[in-house]
């Protein structure tokens, strides 16, 4: 029994990995949908961050089963002890801006404040989640079902 954590900046295929791995029966869940709120933080920005008790649930529910989950807010390191692996994607800088350019399942990262706040997250926050992930998979030139076979085999 495992519980994968799949993190990464905004572009680099988290959501098109686990909407595969759901087409092969995977349980999969995507946090950005249902369990992040909006909070102020200590120097007044809003951010998104996981409601904990929501994730301490989701993990409690999936305890003795399979479960690849995804997302990337500021307070995940909180819950890395709980999870079997933490698995960064990443993919070089174009390859992450083409990707958002090109997507069609939501608009993140295409207004000028939000591809702002993917170049400061490619600058910042990457450097972060490289230190404290188990693994790093570099999509730039790794299809998605490479991928998903690559956390397929952590499970």
């Amino acid at each position: 029994m495992a519980i994968i954590f799949v993190t990464g900046l905004s572009g680099v295929g988290k959501s098109s990995t686990l909407e595969n791995l759901k087409k092969q029966g995977y349980n999969v869940v995507d946090t950005d949908y249902g369990y992040v709120k909006e909070i102020t933080n200590n120097v007044g920005h809003k951010e998104r961050v996981w409601d904990e008790d929501k994730i301490s649930n989701l993990i409690t529910e999936y305890k003795q089963s399979h479960l690849v989950i995804s997302g990337c807010c500021s307070n995940q390191g909180k819950f890395y002890k709980k999870f079997e692996h933490v698995v960064l994607l990443k993919s070089d800088f174009p390859v992450m801006l083409d990707r958002i350019d090109k997507r069609t399942s939501h608009s993140y990262g295409k207004n000028p404040q939000e591809r702002a706040e993917v170049i400061d997250s490619y600058e910042n926050v990457l450097p972060l989640l490289e230190k404290r992930s188990d693994i790093i998979i570099d999509t730039t030139n790794n299809s998605v079902e490479v991928v998903c076979k690559l956390l397929k085999g952590l499970i």
